[in-house]
């Protein structure tokens, strides 16, 4: 079950929907009502799998009883440091076990001739995610961040069905701060009208938008992957595609995150704020994936780079060592994890190493530029000079090994092997209704494109007077088409209520299908 499917749209969230509300107005505790979101959580996770469950049900019982015991220690003291440490390596060692020991055997086995197997066969849904969630928690408890440890509040906390599979990856002071205010005072009509729209959306960008390109991105990948020939028309096709089928499958699900918790009351801090307009790579990590963005940087790229200025200064290093060792390192170890962490594979490892190598020119060029007064990049070069990295590193994330995209992108700069069939042939072709033959995959990655680039507001932006999501990481680039936007703003009247259910009811009509969030594989 998930958030696009029948099951879930016509029979599990009006249920909980119905259910929820009408215990938090019988009842003035608010227990029975938490009791009956944990209860749908666990319903909602354990329909992905019965075994996917018990790791998620010994995750959070283990970190609430780290946290537990580190709030008996005297804060500071080596005691607390040590459940800390220990806490911390135990959840990695779960997420590695069931995520990486496969890569482990694989190269094992390539180097040195064995047959080492996976420990896990399956990995399950969400881990990456709820295992960081829950790491966040237990260095907030270690700092003294949390003033009340409740095990109902916190079995919500660490099982919440909106944020479980795929984010965003809350912090503990986003949820418990909510969840002891009253919660008559963040439920109502009110609510459910704006979270129902916000939903809506998110679903028509999955179901309709992402999902209509996928079959167009599958023959790419899968083509390349398997050896065959691919034009370089039809792999800039199909890498584009596959880059807005990324934006709007990941822009849908953040929307209906954000949605499901606000019919709840309990707002969710915002991850996606349209990306693509971005005119510089490090702009462009300020939208996209924020929660993701916000961790890495305060537990490793800060410490890190704190770390190395100390270090400059007290060696007396010269400006371009300090530079390398302030700046460029740590952004580049930094997205090397972030890589990483996005699946076990050589792929995924370079995709972040790309990144890394990307911002670290980027923000040496600020550096320096701030300090020399080097030009000022003209925002469509820069665009460009922030899209040819991002392109490339999802060719790796997407391609089924780090060979295949090598090739991809080798062929997509002209030095792959000759052949292949042209666009038309390789994608194939339409005829429209005034006799005009077209290629659907062609139409659609320009269809998509353009909307992510010039329609001139996002969907939290349209409920902006409704704050639907918490801020996260502030933009730096004023957006284009700001004189616009008075022009697009939600209201509740029939109008908007009418454009609302065209958009929930092309989403029910295209959903349903077997095409689960992509970031369900990371």
């Amino acid at each position: 079950m998930s958030f696009t499917s029948y099951t879930f749209l016509l029979v599990f969230l009006p249920i909980v929907l119905a259910g929820y509300y009408l215990l938090t107005r019988v009842f003035t505790s608010q227990k029975p009502a938490l009791a009956w979101l944990i209860i749908a959580s666990l319903v909602f996770y354990g329909s992905l799998g019965p075994g996917y469950l018990l790791v998620l049900l010994g995750s959070v019982v283990m970190n609430f009883a780290f946290a537990w015991q580190m709030r008996r220690l005297p804060e500071g003291g080596r005691g607390r440091r040590a459940v800390l440490i220990t806490g911390i390596v135990a959840n990695l060692l779960l997420l590695g076990f069931y995520k990486y020991t496969g890569f482990l055997a694989e190269n094992i086995n390539a180097l040195f001739g064995t047959d080492l197997r996976a420990l896990a066969a399956v990995y399950p849904v969400g881990l990456s995610f709820y295992t960081f969630i829950q790491i966040g928690f237990l260095l907030d408890t270690y700092v003294g961040q949390i003033e009340r440890l409740s095990f109902l509040n916190y079995l919500l906390f660490g099982t919440f069905f909106p944020y479980i599979t795929a984010g965003p990856l809350v912090r503990q002071g986003e949820v418990f701060k909510q969840l002891d205010t009253p919660v008559r005072e963040r439920t109502g009509v009110k609510f459910l009208a704006v979270g129902l729209t916000l939903f809506a959306m998110g679903l028509f960008k999955k179901a309709v938008l992402a999902d209509s390109v996928a079959p167009y991105v599958a023959t790419m990948f899968d083509t390349a992957g398997a050896g065959g020939a691919v034009s370089t028309g039809s792999a800039w096709v199909g890498a584009l595609a596959y880059t807005f089928e990324l934006y709007f499958d990941f822009s849908g699900y953040s929307d209906m995150a954000l949605g499901l918790g606000y019919m709840i009351g309990v707002r969710l801090p915002l991850n996606f704020n349209s990306p693509l307009k971005a005119t510089s790579l490090v702009e462009f990590w300020r939208r996209w994936h924020m929660t993701m963005v916000r961790f890495f940087t305060s537990y490793v790229y800060t410490p890190m780079t704190a770390n190395m200025m100390r270090r400059s200064i007290r060696r007396k290093w010269p400006q371009w060592v300090r530079l390398l060792a302030v700046i460029c390192l740590p952004v580049f170890v930094t997205f090397v994890l972030v890589g990483f962490w996005h699946g076990a594979g050589w792929g995924f490892i370079i995709s972040g190493a790309i990144h890394g190598i990307a911002l670290s020119i980027n923000l040496t060029w600020r550096e320096l530029g701030a300090k020399r007064r080097l030009p000022r990049i003209p925002a469509p070069v820069g665009w460009l000079l922030m899209m040819v990295p991002l392109v490339a590193s999802l060719v790796y994330l997407r391609a089924p090994d780090a060979g295949s995209a090598t090739q991809i992108l080798a062929t997509m700069v002209g030095l792959g092997a000759a052949g292949g069939a042209s666009v038309a042939q390789f994608y194939g072709t339409s005829v429209l209704f005034s006799g005009l033959t077209v290629v659907p995959a062609v139409l659609w990655t320009i269809f998509l494109g353009a909307i992510a680039l010039f329609y001139p507001r996002n969907t939290q932006e349209i409920l902006g007077r409704y704050e639907v999501g918490l801020p996260t990481i502030p933009s730096e680039e004023k957006e284009a088409g700001r004189r616009w936007r008075w022009t697009i703003s939600w209201r509740p009247n029939p109008s908007w209520a009418v454009a609302i259910a065209v958009i929930a009811g092309l989403g029910l009509v295209f959903a349903g299908g077997p095409s689960p969030f992509l970031y369900y594989r990371y």
